[in-house]
């Protein structure tokens, strides 16, 4: 192989190694955004342990601001199965499984208070997002 072909090749498998570590995807434990690896979330939210029955202590933040535009991310440090589903239908994490998964969603709209709640049956957890504009 020529020594042109084989410094394609390896700058491919340096950018292919490179995109592996960097994309954790859906599996990815670590929090991305602030104090969590550089990602890209604006507003980071934990579930915390223990939350199926805390009420409006289970996410903390449990009132966060943040401006249309922005990402939050709901990180589960509990070991259930979560989600943050606002009251109006505006955003749904879907599932976020447990020990450390996250889930991440863009708040469009307009401004106001969205509250939001465990869609998970007989969990009793309550939230709020100050969304700004």
């Amino acid at each position: 192989m020529k020594a042109s072909h084989l410094g394609v090749l390896g700058f491919g498998l340096l950018l292919g190694l490179s995109s592996i570590s960097c994309n954790g995807g859906s599996s990815n434990k670590n929090p991305v955004g602030p104090g969590g690896g550089g990602g890209t979330a604006d507003v980071v939210i934990h579930i915390l342990s223990g939350s199926a029955n805390a009420g409006a202590n289970a996410y903390s933040p449990d009132t966060a601001t943040v401006a249309v535009g922005q990402t939050v991310q709901w990180v589960n440090d509990d070991a259930m199965v979560h989600t943050a589903t606002a009251n109006g239908g505006t955003f749904n994490t879907g599932n976020v499984a447990a020990g450390g998964q996250s889930a991440l969603v863009t708040i469009g709209g307009a401004s106001g208070v969205r509250a939001y709640h465990c869609a998970v049956v007989g969990h009793n957890m309550t939230g709020a997002l100050n969304v700004t504009p």
